[in-house]
């Protein structure tokens, strides 16, 4: 044990030994035994608090609930370790997915879709660069449950007006689609028309051209502003090549 953790227990009032004729700290059996006392309840994860709490007045009653209550804080980790296992391995097979599905699927196609509750910031943005500031703006007010790495359920929504006219680069809002816990709002079920962008971000202008031209031979109607789902982005990696970007109308 190192002098300084040494001064600092007899300076909360842990150890308090006798001092000899030169000023030297003389400990004894009764300070090992604190000592080990000390170790082992650090090493269970006990505070200085609770430890120096336990010392000042302890039989094998207050040990044995103490050795309790650290059992339920225990559970309480276990069970937000699990929870966090849970989520990177949900999150490892939605970037494997989206690797895997990517290739060929850049042409406009119809899919099917349910209701998908939101999380959703209405903020109006009119460079693209700052809408990663408004994402993580959204993270930030749900930061108990909404991460940013591996999260392919984050999106933005565009005026129609606006990228009908082939613009790029506003966005009305930020959001995040939810399985549970509390919601803003929803995307409508319904028929969607959706295609996949690869690569750089500035590959999404002309992909979304692309997309309402094919949307215009198609002879469907919008219902709502269009979406960008971002599947792999810069919060995944760092290499645009990797980026995947689903548009959904």
């Amino acid at each position: 044990i190192g002098t300084d953790s040494l001064r600092y227990y007899e300076e909360i009032g842990i150890l308090k030994p006798h001092r000899d004729n030169n000023g030297y700290r003389m400990y004894g059996i009764g300070d090992i035994r604190t000592l080990n006392i000390l170790r082992d309840l650090r090493t269970i994860g006990f505070s200085m608090e609770e430890i120096k709490n336990h010392l000042a007045d302890f039989d094998l009653a207050k040990t044995l609930a103490l050795f309790q209550q650290e059992i339920s804080v225990i559970d309480e980790k276990m069970l937000t370790l699990q929870n966090l296992k849970s989520q990177l391995t949900d999150r490892i097979s939605e970037i494997e997915s989206h690797r895997r599905s990517a290739p060929g699927s850049e042409q406009p196609h119809v899919e099917v879709l349910p209701v998908r509750k939101i999380l959703k910031l209405s903020e109006r943005v009119y460079r693209d660069e700052d809408l990663d500031f408004v994402i993580k703006k959204l993270q930030k007010e749900h930061e108990s449950h909404l991460y940013l790495i591996g999260n392919s359920r984050t999106g933005a929504t565009i005026p129609l007006d606006f990228i009908e006219k082939s613009h790029y680069g506003h966005f009305n809002s930020a959001f995040c689609i939810v399985d549970k816990g509390s919601f803003d709002t929803t995307l409508p079920a319904g028929k969607y028309l959706c295609a996949t962008c690869c690569g750089s971000y500035q590959n999404i202008p002309a992909a979304w051209k692309n997309f309402f031209i094919h949307m215009k031979k198609s002879g469907y109607t919008a219902e709502s502003d269009p979406l960008e789902l971002y599947m792999i982005d810069n919060h995944d990696t760092n290499c645009e090549d990797e980026y995947i970007t689903q548009l959904q109308v």
